[in-house]
Order: C-alpha cells, then sequence, then structure tokens
C-alpha cells in the first residue's frame, strides 16, 4: 500500500509540474477548478457546488463536504459517516433537509447521522442558512439549517445533461459518479447513481486506521411541466454501504436507505397569490451495527448484532404572496413524523437477529405554522422577518431501559405521552453600502428546540433511568456581519452572540448509586442529559484578493467560544481557532495552488461534557497543515484535477473528534487520527 501510495504522489507532482509550465496567458473565466474555501454571497448564507472538486478530497458523505465552509467541523469515527458540528452546535441544532425532506438515522449513538445518507455530488448546490434567520424549513434550526437540493429548471427546447465523475486516490480510494437526464419542455427523466469505496487509512506516523467503507446510492427523478410555471415531480431513491469505525466496539455492516416523494409548485398565479408548493415523502432507515462483517471478534466475546431502523414521514404546503411591490410573504404549515425500533441479539450463534420481532421505543410527531415575509425599502434597505410555531408530540414506548453490561431497569415513563408547543422568530435588517461596494446586516432570532430522539431516549437523567422530562432548549441569538464586493479585494465577515437556556448538556462518566442483590449500595456510570444555561459567541471571516487576472490568495477564519454559566466551565465541543490561507494560480486552462490549515491549541475543555455527537476528551495540541492541487480544463465539458493532502504527512486528530476503541490488529489512539498522506486524481465530464 505504502509503494502505491508513493508512486501515486510522484504522478500527480510530475502533471502539476507540467501543467504549470505549459500554461497559456488567457486570463481566467473560471473562479476556481478546486475548492478549498466557500465564501459568503448573501447575509448570513452560504452555497457551494458540491459537484466541484474539493481539498482536502472529502468522503462521498454529506458531512465532509461541509469541511471547506468556515465555521463547520466533522466528529471524525473513522472513514466516513461523519457528525457535522458548526459553530460548536450538532445533532437537531444543525438541520440537514434532502430536497425539503427530513431524513433521521438509526443508531443510538450516532453511527448513521443523517449525512451518512447523502451522497453530495448528486445534488446541484448546498446551502447552508446560518443561525435562526429563517422560519421556512422546519422547527429547531439554532445553529442553522443545510439545505441539498437539485435544479428544478424547465427548458425550453429537449436538453440531454450529464454529469459524471470518477476519482482515486490513496488507500484504495475509488469513487464513480453518473448524474444523467433528458428533458422536454413538457416532461423530464433525471437519475443519478454513486459508488464510493475505501481500504483502511493511515495516520502520518503510518499506523493503519480501522476505516474502510463502501457506500452506493441510485436516485430517479420523473417530473411533468405542462407549462413554464407548473411542474409535478415524483422521485425515489435507494441507498446502502458499510462502514468500519475506530470508535466503538462495533461496526455498521448495513445504511440501507428507501425514499419516495412527490412535489407540486405553480407559479405567477396572479398579482397577489404569487405561488403554491406542496411535497410529501417517506424515508426508511434501515441500519445493522455488528462485530463480526468488518472485524473478527476476539477472545471470549460473542457475535453481537443490532438492527434499528426508522421510518420518517412528513409533509410541507406553503403559499407565496405579493402584498405590494416591495413586499414578498410565505405562509406555510409542515409536518413530520417518525418511529424507531429495534432488535438486537448478544450471540448470533445462538440467536439472530434476523429472527426477533422488531421492538418500538419512541414515536415522534411535529406539526408546525409559519410566516416569514420580506420588505424592501428606500433603494438599499430591506427587513426581513419571521414567525413560527410548532407542536411536538413523543411517545415512550420501552418497557425498560438498558443500563449496560446486559442488565435493565423498569422505564419510569414507559406508555407515557409528552406534548408541546414551542415558538420560534427571526428579524433582519440588510442595507447595501455604495461607497464602500458593500452590504451590511444584523439581525435578532428566537429558536425553541424539543429534544430529539438522542436526549430523549438514548440518555439518562442525573434523577432516574429516563431523560424523558428534559426541557427544551431555548437560543436566543444575534447575528450581524460585513459582505464587501470590489474589483481586487472581497469578502465576508459574520458574526454571532446567543443566550441559550435550558441547554440541553450530555455528561458521561455520572455516578449514579443503585441496589445490588442482596441490598447492598452500589455505583454505576451513567451518560445523562441536563439542563444548563449557556452561552456562544464567534465569527467566520472568508476573503479572496486577486494580484492580477492569474494569480489569487483566499483566506477563511473561524473562531467560536462559550460558556457554561450554570457550572461556570467552558462550554465543551467547541472546535478551536482555525484559518486556511491558500495561493492560487489558474489560466483558465490549468491551475495549481497550494493550501495552508492551521489549527491553534485547544485548551478550552470540560472532560465528559458534550452533545449527541460526542464528549470533550482533553487538550489538543495545534497543528499546521499542508496540501497541493492542481488543475486541467481543456474544454468546458472537460475537468481534471489532482492534489496531495496532507502533504508532510503529519500525524494529528481534530480537537472534535471521537476517543479510539481497542479494536484487535490496530493501535488504539487517544483520538481518531486524521489521515496522513493522501494523493488524488479526478476527472468529471460534463455537458
Amino acid at each position: 500500500m505504502i509503494l502505491r501510495r508513493k508512486a501515486l504522489v510522484a504522478a500527480i507532482f510530475s502533471a502539476s509540474a507540467s501543467s504549470v509550465s505549459m500554461a497559456s496567458d488567457a486570463p481566467s473565466t473560471v473562479e476556481e477548478m478546486v475548492v478549498t474555501g466557500v465564501r459568503t454571497d448573501a447575509p448570513l448564507n452560504v452555497t457551494t457546488n458540491p459537484k466541484a472538486p474539493r481539498q482536502p478530497v472529502p468522503a462521498h458523505d454529506g458531512a465532509d463536504f461541509l469541511k471547506t465552509i468556515p465555521g463547520f467541523s466533522v466528529i471524525r469515527k473513522g472513514g466516513a459517516d461523519g457528525d457535522p458540528i458548526f459553530r460548536g452546535m450538532a445533532g437537531s441544532r444543525l438541520s440537514m433537509l434532502v430536497d425539503g425532506e427530513t431524513i433521521l438515522g438509526g443508531c443510538g449513538n450516532r453511527m448513521d447521522p443523517p449525512t451518512a445518507y447523502i451522497f453530495p455530488e448528486t445534488f446541484d448546490s448546498i446551502q447552508v442558512i446560518k443561525g435562526p434567520q429563517s422560519v421556512q424549513h422546519g422547527p429547531g434550526n439554532s445553529a442553522g439549517v443545510v439545505l441539498f437540493e437539485r435544479n428544478q429548471a424547465r427548458p425550453q427546447q429537449q436538453d440531454v445533461s450529464v454529469h459524471s465523475s470518477v476519482l482515486a486516490g490513496s488507500f484504495g480510494r475509488h469513487d464513480e459518479v453518473l448524474d444523467a437526464g433528458f428533458s422536454t419542455p413538457e416532461f423530464s427523466i433525471r437519475g443519478s447513481a454513486s459508488n464510493a469505496a475505501q481500504d483502511n487509512y493511515e495516520d502520518g506516523d503510518g499506523v493503519e486506521v480501522h476505516s474502510q467503507y463502501r457506500r452506493w446510492n441510485t436516485q430517479l427523478t420523473l417530473a411533468w411541466t405542462p407549462d413554464d410555471n407548473t411542474r409535478l415531480e415524483l422521485s425515489g431513491a435507494r441507498s446502502d454501504g458499510e462502514a468500519a469505525y475506530a470508535d466503538r466496539g462495533v461496526d455498521g455492516s448495513k445504511f440501507a436507505r428507501e425514499n419516495y416523494g412527490v412535489k407540486f409548485s405553480r407559479d405567477n398565479i396572479g398579482s397577489f397569490l404569487k405561488s403554491i408548493e406542496a411535497q410529501a415523502y417517506y424515508n426508511y432507515v434501515d441500519h445493522v451495527m455488528d462485530n463480526y462483517t468488518l472485524r473478527t471478534p476476539t477472545g471470549m466475546a460473542n457475535p453481537v448484532g443490532m438492527n434499528p431502523d426508522r421510518q420518517t414521514t412528513g409533509a410541507r404546503f406553503a403559499l407565496g404572496f405579493v402584498p405590494s411591490v416591495n413586499t414578498d410573504l410565505v405562509v406555510g404549515i409542515d409536518t413530520q413524523g417518525n418511529e424507531h425500533s429495534n432488535r438486537s441479539s448478544m450471540n448470533q450463534n445462538k440467536v439472530r437477529y434476523q429472527d426477533l420481532p422488531r421492538v418500538a421505543d419512541a414515536e415522534f410527531s411535529q406539526t408546525g405554522v409559519f410566516a416569514e415575509l420580506g420588505w424592501n425599502f428606500g433603494a438599499d434597505h430591506r427587513l426581513v422577518g419571521g414567525l413560527r410555531a410548532d407542536d411536538w408530540e413523543v411517545k415512550d414506548s420501552r418497557q425498560a431501559v438498558s443500563l449496560g453490561m446486559m442488565s435493565t431497569a423498569p422505564n419510569p415513563s414507559y406508555g407515557q405521552t409528552r406534548s408541546e408547543t414551542l415558538h420560534s422568530g427571526f428579524l433582519r435588517y440588510e442595507t447595501g453600502l455604495e461607497s464602500i461596494d458593500s452590504t451590511f446586516y444584523a439581525g435578532i432570532g428566537h429558536n425553541e428546540r424539543f429534544p430529539d430522539y438522542w436526549e430523549l431516549v438514548s440518555k439518562e437523567s442525573a434523577s432516574s433511568v429516563s431523560a424523558m422530562d428534559t426541557k427544551s432548549e431555548k437560543l436566543t441569538q444575534f447575528d450581524t456581519g460585513l459582505i464587501y464586493k470590489g474589483d481586487k479585494l472581497s469578502g465576508s465577515v459574520s458574526a454571532f452572540y446567543n443566550q441559550i437556556d435550558d441547554f440541553i448538556l450530555i455528561q458521561s462518566g455520572f455516578i449514579k448509586q443503585s441496589m445490588a442483590m442482596g441490598g447492598m449500595a452500589t455505583a454505576r456510570s451513567a451518560t445523562i442529559a441536563r439542563n444548563v444555561d449557556a452561552r456562544s459567541w464567534g465569527l467566520e471571516v472568508d476573503a479572496m484578493y486577486r494580484f492580477n487576472p492569474r494569480w489569487r490568495s483566499e483566506l477563511t477564519l473561524a473562531s467560536v467560544r462559550g460558556s457554561n454559566r450554570t457550572d461556570d466551565r467552558t462550554l465543551p465541543q467547541l472546535p478551536p481557532l482555525e484559518a486556511r490561507l491558500s495561493l492560487q494560480y489558474d489560466n483558465n486552462v490549468w491551475s495549481a495552488g497550494l493550501l495552508w490549515r492551521a489549527i491553534a491549541k485547544q485548551e478550552r475543555v470540560d472532560i465528559g461534557r458534550g452533545n449527541i455527537a460526542g464528549q470533550d476528551i482533553g487538550v489538543t495540541d495545534s497543528a499546521n497543515i499542508l496540501s497541493f492541487n492542481a488543475g486541467w480544463n481543456p474544454s468546458e465539458r472537460v475537468l481534471v484535477t489532482a492534489g496531495i493532502d496532507n502533504l508532510l504527512d503529519k500525524t494529528y486528530a481534530e480537537h472534535i473528534s471521537r476517543a479510539g476503541a481497542a479494536i484487535p490488529g490496530f493501535d488504539q489512539t487517544t483520538r481518531v487520527n486524521e489521515p496522513g498522506r493522501t494523493a488524488w486524481l479526478k476527472a468529471q465530464y460534463s455537458f
């Protein structure tokens, strides 16, 4: 494997060196062949093209593609299926919508977050709305919402479109993607398929990490567009995969997803009622975790299999109005429900989990109404605001609660139903500053978030084995920023400050007293959910400077801090200060670039505390990572890019990472280390 990696590195170096020497002097019209950082285009709104090559090369899942956006981190567990964090917030604080649909994983320990079922390169755009600054995209988006979307434009004549790519890289990495469509003004069909795989990678010291994965996906969309303003769409998708995990005693041997959806839209209806949108969907996730498919049980360990599943259904209906020339209004209703069940075997040799019935443990339902208004006044001023109310209900179906080590306790909340109505809203002011070619904005938002499955069902509370009495989280946040677009220099600054009442803190290693057989008191360690008051603040910066039409430099920076006011501690699971600086040469045919990623030491930790995605492990050292990329764009249809990530083969781990587990045949590390030197080559053909 090491020899193969060195050969690939040498080949890419040779190709990129010749690309610089053969470059023409034509001025560049292509913004970037390789994405190393994403810039802000509109207030609190970031959009990126997932079909564009990126550095570092991401796993083909929804989380890794977000790492090029300032403020995002990913909790590493292996080679794929990491959990995304934005501004130090994870889980249901950061919603993921796939063409407007909600999808939720099955594992109670976040082996399969929603992004594990997302295949980004088959989408046309990824849009991030920062903070509680929209009410149109479902409930609970205190950190923000990420929208993975496909274009729905109606062609004026018959059209064929194709996007295809292949990628090869170190550690046996290979990806294949095909996204093709045929459309007429009346009908269209679009299908996509992807396959991605990688063997175990090595860190900078050559230590092998249990991290191999295989992922595949298919998707099909049929649409009827009788005129320019009407669209009826039917869609379906299937995907599956397997992934090894370096942070736990089991791997994911099945990530099966089944999806069906229907959409209807009508635009330009009249002068007052402008549009109608309706959508309904079904998502089913069937997940398997075991210790025998991708690893071998050792010693006295039995083959163990666990098979959680989740069915999620939802719908949305929205009306768009134009009350006046300068005003737009969206009013709507959305609903979502999900049912979770599980079955497991502690010894597959005696009783297979496949032969056991599924047992439901929880059922969630939510219905929300919302209204969002935009008003343009004066030449360069705009107000945007919205209100939202959500009715939540959850039923606890667990007769017993697992305490670990094959022991259980009666569930005091068995059969109980909890209902609650929550409210959210925001108001934002935007203005254009012509004198400095800038846009300034400031907004305040309030968000009330209902506890999710991983907080209510997968955890205990301090006083009970059930956490069903965990309070809803209430966040109030102020956002402000400036976007500048000049001839040579462009960029943005985005800052935030929030207060969070009843922040849901996850705390591991909480000691509980219990009674053992014979009446003797014993102590056990539990992971609990508890409410605290907290605050956090931070900023993101992005900038690009063009020295001339061919040379440019880009900078991104992200910083977040926070405090647990109840316990007078730092807020845990906050990434350290991070900056990325790149230098790029691009003449519209050839490109070459260097990327320097600087990560500061993180000493602000609260060990054993965090969120549903992970808890603080300890202090992490600083790291400096250098990467190289090159590209060749001989025509509008062909793009070939290559890169070497972690060029100097540094050994490091992200601060936001899971702890390494003891896995036979692998060295245990404090955290799951990042990949060492990684070479990759990607070819794309599109029209």
